[in-house]
């Protein structure tokens, strides 16, 4: 092993020439940034040849790798070394150097030794940095050793952020300095541990895999519908002795906005940007370019639905230097009426261009409808099926409810559908209380599962019946308002209180964290207002005490393992419940988690929480991803901290590409009103390809390699299985709610909404669904419109808020 260093890294190369351990010298806890050999070998995960710098290259069809060449390895001194790997056909050298100005340079080359031109179709290396589900219930070695990564693509600009999981600085960044990256894929090696009954159901790690030379094949046929990065696939021939390069800095960095302030240093332009805005909004790019650079030209593409054509229009002359502040920022302000992805590429007068990617979407109020519409024609069972007046798919798990409460929140928003109402309530009254309870009987749940029922699933069941009674008696048909309110509270009072259940897995998970936060405030508030004094006194009681069990796990992060591992499903919750609580000083604890969970990225679907298991890979989740994302932005209106809001509302936006028809650039198309609970975000996704950058659901892995997967989902029909209480969340947070605040350089920020100056002050025009409610945290002021109508714009004077629309309204 050999040891090169400067002063800020230290790097330990292995005989093979792979980077071992990579040590931050000022870091306290001595992470490890890359896969640790040792842990691999320990968690019986099979040797994969992934270790950073191995590579493998396809040359005239020839499969090379790394692994079976002996490198020559020449340490020049303890900063620098070169390690070359010789084929007859291709050469490959790595120089990595450690500088003074603490900085690691490592660069690629890679050549043709050969006295004939060669085809390169593939030429690939792992950066296999330290993204980790440790096999461990210490929460903080899963904290503090191991990261997320986020991906900025496409252009010449490739860059990457390795979040640390405690949010605690430093992290690690690492900016491409030389030719492009053609993709960045992903490897997951796991341990299938559905049998075991626990959450979440796998363990293990990504290889993260760049791509120097890719023709598309890694990718199958996913490759073909990315009309927004295939652009870059394809093979290249080499002349004998041509050579290539590509070359990487790796610095440390305290949080996002030092990553990009960093990433300029290296030429890098650092884009502000919409993530995705509506046909009813205006699309907003800011652009702050490195110092000696200058914009040459900017081009606007998109695809058309019908056919696939590709349109691009040049928006140069619309960028212009904002004169709301004292920067050299450029600003765009886009009305684009047609629905879609866009793809800005912008070229610099040095020849390099970089490239942002954000949507547009139909108007989300008409999103939500459709989608409504479509379950309850397409999915709602009849008397005469299996399983009469279930909604599909079915599933004995809770989370497939989720599509009842959104239904009954859209329609508790909206002018009512009585028949949408009526067929939510047929399957309340006549499925789902004899499917999850012996005859019926809320103190009696089935055991669904085998020998145990799972807690999660009376989160799900409780809301519904909460939502149901909010409806007016006249929308009912099998029970009124109170009997809902009382069946509600029954079931909560069930879930939370461990004396109601048996066996010790459930008396554990009833003090777990769940969806219930979602309305457990407000159905204690009606239990309160309709005189339920019982009901109310023993929920209270029990939400208490659930609440200082929260309070003294805090310390440790006991809410960030569910059952089993560390999680967002446990954190994300935890922290809403405990700003809910108002305990902020532990929220505290739990919120950096959050903001280091939430991607960032110059690619609006790369803004999703990090979750891996669904896809094997990086991925959007559409229940978590919305969930986590409505944990930041409630606790932002608690902690206001915009870092929060700014997350959550990008998580937000990037779950409705699980929902959005107008997307062309994946495989799976959808129907207005189809919806695909997955979204596989890394490309390629090693494990499966046919995943790359598709939208899919659990019916994907009856093919499986993994003969566990493949039986777990045989019956599966559908890709929509576990969504919709995302959509609840949405509703209950930015489907109705703008934010303002002052960034750091003074400048006025709208969140969820556009902000246009006018001589009396700002015109703030929001994006919600329902808009009824606008604030700005840091003076105290909420603008709440009355029941019943909802407020499109409203003018904000620096000292107040003001109507200046109101469109009568929804109920």
């Amino acid at each position: 092993m050999k040891l090169l260093r400067n002063d800020t890294f230290e790097v330990y190369l292995s005989p093979q020439g792979t980077v071992e351990s990579l040590l931050l010298t000022d870091d306290p806890e001595k992470m490890n940034w890359v896969i640790d050999s040792q842990y691999v070998a320990e968690a019986g995960y099979a040797n994969q040849h992934k270790r950073f710098g191995q590579w493998s290259a396809t040359v005239d069809d020839v499969l090379i790798e790394s692994v079976n060449l002996q490198p020559h390895i020449e340490v020049v001194s303890d900063q620098s070394a070169i390690v070359t790997f010789l084929h007859d056909a291709f050469k490959v050298q790595y120089e990595y150097l450690l500088h003074q100005n603490g900085e690691w340079k490592w660069i690629i080359r890679c050549s043709n030794p050969a006295q004939n031109c060669v085809k390169v179709s593939g030429f690939h290396s792992w950066l296999s940095l330290a993204y980790i589900m440790f096999r461990d219930p210490d929460v903080l070695k899963n904290m503090k050793h191991s990261c997320a990564v986020f991906p900025h693509l496409g252009g010449d600009f490739a860059k990457f952020a390795a979040m640390r999981r405690s949010n605690e600085a430093p992290h690690l960044a690492i900016y491409s300095t030389g030719d492009r990256v053609a993709a960045f894929g992903t490897y997951c090696c796991y341990t299938n541990r559905f049998l075991e009954q626990v959450s979440p159901s796998l363990d293990g790690l990504l290889y993260h895999r760049l791509s120097f030379i890719e023709d598309g094949r890694s990718m199958e046929q996913s490759a073909d519908s990315d009309w927004i990065y295939g652009g870059g696939y394809s093979s290249i021939t080499l002349n004998p002795l041509e050579e290539r390069e590509w070359s990487f800095v790796f610095t440390p960095f305290g949080e996002q906005e030092q990553f990009y302030k960093n990433a300029k240093k290296y030429g890098h332009p650092h884009w502000t940007y919409s993530p995705v805005t509506t046909t009813e909004g205006k699309f907003v790019a800011e652009v702050d370019l490195p110092e000696h650079a200058e914009l040459d030209s900017v081009k606007m593409l998109s695809v058309t639905a019908d056919n696939g054509t590709i349109k691009e229009f040049d928006i140069s002359n619309t960028f212009q230097l904002n004169s709301n502040v004292n920067s050299k920022r450029l600003r765009a302000v886009l009305t684009l009426k047609s629905a879609g992805e866009i793809k800005l590429v912008a070229k610099l007068t040095n020849g390099k261009c970089d490239v942002l990617v954000g949507n547009v979407l139909e108007p989300i109020h008409a999103i939500l409808e459709e989608r409504a519409a479509w379950l309850c024609d397409h999915s709602f069972q009849s008397a005469e099926e299996t399983r009469p007046y279930a909604f599909l798919p079915l599933s004995n798990q809770g989370e497939s409810l989720g599509k009842l409460s959104f239904i009954l929140m859209k329609n508790l928003l909206s002018p009512p559908v009585p028949a949408q109402v009526k067929k939510v309530e047929m399957s309340a009254f006549l499925d789902l209380k004899q499917h999850w309870f012996e005859n019926g009987d809320f103190t009696l749940p089935k055991s669904l599962y085998g020998s145990f029922y799972r807690i999660y699933d009376f989160d799900y069941i409780g809301h519904v019946y909460y939502l149901l009674s909010k409806f007016d008696k006249s929308l009912l048909t099998y029970g009124d308002p109170e009997t809902y309110l009382c069946w509600a509270a029954q079931i909560m009072c069930m879930r939370l209180d461990p004396e109601c259940h048996r066996n010790k897995r459930e008396q554990e998970e009833s003090q777990l964290v769940g969806v219930f936060i979602l309305y457990i405030a407000d159905l204690l508030e009606d239990l309160k207002k309709k005189e339920l004094t019982d009901w109310y006194a023993k929920l209270n009681k029990l939400w208490l005490a659930f609440v200082t069990g929260l309070k003294q796990g805090s310390q440790g992060y006991k809410g960030a393992v569910t059952e089993h591992f560390y999680d967002n499903a446990g954190f994300g919750p935890t922290c809403e419940a405990l700003c809910l609580a108002e305990l902020t000083d532990e929220a505290r604890l739990y919120a950096p988690l959050i903001i280091a969970n939430i991607g960032f990225s110059n690619d609006y679907r790369a803004n999703a929480p990090d979750r891996w298991w669904e896809a094997l890979s990086y991925m959007t989740h559409s229940l978590w991803g919305g969930l986590v994302a409505g944990a930041a932005r409630a606790a932002y209106e608690k902690l206001g901290d915009t870092r929060l809001l700014e997350a959550g509302y990008r998580a937000t936006m990037a779950v409705f590409n699980c929902y959005d028809w107008n997307v062309q650039s994946t495989m799976r198309k959808l129907k207005p009103g189809e919806a695909a609970s997955t979204y596989s975000i890394a490309a390629p996704n090693l494990n499966m390809p046919e995943l790359s950058r598709n939208r899919f659901g659990q019916s994907i892995f009856k093919k499986s390699s993994d003969p566990l997967f493949s039986s777990l989902f045989a019956n599966i029909e559908s890709d929509d299985w576990d969504m919709g209480e995302e959509l609840v969340a949405y509703m209950l947070g930015f489907g109705s709610t703008t934010y303002l605040y002052t960034d750091g350089e003074g400048e006025l920020r709208c969140v969820n909404g556009y902000i246009e100056p006018t001589e009396k002050g700002y015109e703030i025009t929001s994006y919600a669904a329902y808009p009824s409610r606008y604030v700005m945290l840091e003076k105290g002021l909420i603008f709440t419109a009355q029941a019943g109508e909802g407020v499109k714009r409203v003018l904000f004077t620096g000292d107040k808020f003001e109507r200046e629309e109101v469109q009568k309204a929804q109920l």
